[in-house]
């Protein structure tokens, strides 16, 4: 009778050891079955990078000894797309970002500069001197890379290099001898023997002589010290200077002082300008409670603000509500013409309309005086490139970014559709070519465009 504890212990035991195994033995496979699957992702995602690098050379090669506008065109959006294509295979592998830094820059670069070359060389009748002698540049900087990945890749495929070396760290793969490198480490030492790229002046958001500008409104103005920060500080959020403190500064290209306290109960933090002074950004740390003012209301609250802080000449352009807070958009408008890149943004608390944030980062860096041109192209023409699917609702001048940073007056024509979609059409005022065409989406929570 004593026997029959320990007999059921010992099969109650046995039987849990047995569960346990089996419960072991499954996760073990599913462990190994990801494992292989991720494995197998990104030998993917490094062949798919080579296909497209090897190509995306040959294209280049191809795109000097070409004469027919049309063909370069063509060759440009197929050396686009495989730019593209390299991009997204890169996104799935697992390097660090500081070994494909300048990869995945140089890609992007190539991918940017023949999409804008793809819309421009039929009507410029064909490459530049300038643009072939870049092209020139960006193929022999592709050739490097197609042979090293090529290398890279032949080495895997003899069992010299695995996908999973990229996981280990090893001595080689921080320069010590005496091993093999890693893949990790060789992408590392592509990206050291990266030769030095032409600097491309075109107008496409990699374009370098746009990403060096001084900010215009912030020219001729004289630096200011941390004194000086912590009362433009103060004045702006309406405090007192003992409230805000200089808790350090950054760099970048517009160095700040950075300002924080506590000003009604709340905490804030406030980029100052070193030169000038201005107020850059604001930030309000607190949670919103319930909402008890209407968008309306925090419509009017954000006006009260621009008015409070000497800005003339804004208007509200868009507005959306995330989280309690109204985020509102005011563009600069000059002579009755919307100047977009003058752009300041106002975030009000909907439970009691206190200030959640301000970011005048495109007001300071693009607002001046502007010598507007005169619109060579009517209204009337202008409008001819709207769609006969679209019935135009409103019209403005304005004053639009492109994607280099470069400006561009255009007739803008809000559009509806016959379902109630709406859009908005840029045509150059000048040139009377399309420029942008946006989607404007709006609901309760405000609008916004895409």
């Amino acid at each position: 009778m004593r026997k029959r504890p320990t007999i059921r212990i010992i099969t109650f035991l046995t039987a849990a050891l047995i569960v346990a195994g089996v419960f072991a033995v499954r996760n073990t496979r599913k462990a190994n079955s990801l494992e292989l699957y991720a494995r197998a992702n990104t030998e993917h995602a490094f062949d798919e990078l080579v296909t497209s690098v090897s190509e995306l050379s040959n294209a280049l090669e191809k795109s000097q000894y070409l004469s027919d506008p049309a063909l370069e065109s063509a060759l440009c959006t197929q050396i686009f797309g495989r730019a593209m294509t390299a991009q997204m295979a890169m996104g799935v592998l697992p390097y660090a970002s500081q070994e494909l830094e300048q990869t995945a820059s140089f890609v992007a670069r190539v991918g940017d500069y023949a999409g804008v070359l793809a819309r421009t060389v039929g009507n410029n009748g064909g490459y530049s001197d300038e643009e072939l002698k870049n092209l020139k540049s960006l193929a022999e900087t592709a050739s490097v890379m197609k042979l090293n990945l090529q290398d890279m890749q032949s080495r895997m495929a003899s069992g010299e290099l695995t996908i999973e070396d990229v996981y280990r760290k090893t001595d080689a793969a921080q320069g010590g001898e005496g091993q093999t490198p890693l893949a990790g480490s060789v992408f590392q030492t592509i990206e050291q023997q990266f030769p030095e790229l032409p600097t491309l002046i075109y107008d496409g958001p990699f374009s370098e002589s746009l990403t060096s500008k001084t900010p215009l409104f912030l020219q001729g103005k004289d630096q200011v010290d941390e004194a000086a920060a912590v009362k433009a500080a103060a004045k702006f959020l309406d405090a007192g200077t003992g409230d805000l403190t200089v808790t350090g500064d950054c760099g970048g290209d517009v160095p700040c002082w950075i300002c924080a306290g506590h000003v009604n109960g709340s905490g804030y933090t406030v980029y100052v300008t070193k030169q000038g002074g201005e107020i850059w950004t604001v930030m309000c740390a607190r949670t919103v409670g319930e909402q008890t003012y209407s968008v309306r209301q925090g419509l009017a609250v954000a006006e009260d603000y621009i008015a409070k802080w000497g800005l003339k000449d804004l208007e509200e352009s868009y507005h959306t509500v995330s989280d309690g807070v109204l985020l509102v958009n005011f563009q600069h408008s000059q002579d009755g013409v919307r100047c977009y890149p003058d752009l300041i943004k106002v975030g009000v608390a909907l439970d009691n309309g206190t200030l959640m944030s301000y970011d005048a980062q495109g007001y300071i860096s693009a607002h001046t005086d502007r010598q507007l041109p005169e619109a060579t192209v009517s209204r009337e023409d202008a409008q001819k490139a709207v769609s006969q699917s679209l019935s135009v609702k409103d019209y403005s001048l304005a004053v639009i970014p492109s994607d280099g940073g470069e400006e561009r007056l255009c007739h803008e024509f809000l559009c509806q559709t016959e379902e109630g979609e709406k859009y908005i059409l840029y045509v150059n005022a000048l040139t009377g070519a399309e420029e942008k065409i946006l989607i404007l989406l709006e609901d309760e929570t405000g609008a916004l465009t895409i």
